[in-house]
């Protein structure tokens, strides 16, 4: 009896199987691209363009922002999961001083107008 249950439960495994693969073939048709939808994006340059064209600096103060506060977020996040298990007051003025130092170098940023796009 259990030689018959594994066959069936096989057969089923391979039904399920063939009908999601056939789905994906299915809803994963392409439809015809344009010249313009299979060339390569890059940050809004052409990618057959020269290489030595000016760069929009504002961009990349931008991204670096975007990294600093991307890794505050990466070393904060196990400090806060680690708060419910106590953590030592020395630890608590470390994490203190770099948030504090965080926020002046935004406040900074927002002064010197690197934040505003608009411009």
């Amino acid at each position: 009896m259990g030689v018959g249950v594994g066959v069936v439960y096989l057969f089923v495994l391979s039904i399920i199987t063939l009908g999601l693969v056939c789905l994906g073939y299915v809803l994963g048709v392409k439809s015809n691209y344009s010249r313009e939808k299979l060339s390569t994006y890059e940050c809004g340059f052409e990618p057959l363009a020269s290489s030595r064209q000016a760069f929009c600096l504002r961009f990349f103060i931008l991204a670096i922002i975007f990294l600093v506060f991307d890794v505050e977020i990466a070393l904060l996040i196990p400090y806060v999961l680690s708060v419910s298990s106590g953590v030592s007051f020395g630890v608590r003025v470390l994490v203190f001083g770099f948030v504090l130092i965080l926020l002046l170098g935004l406040l900074h940023e927002y002064n010197e107008g690197s934040l505003d796009w608009m411009l």
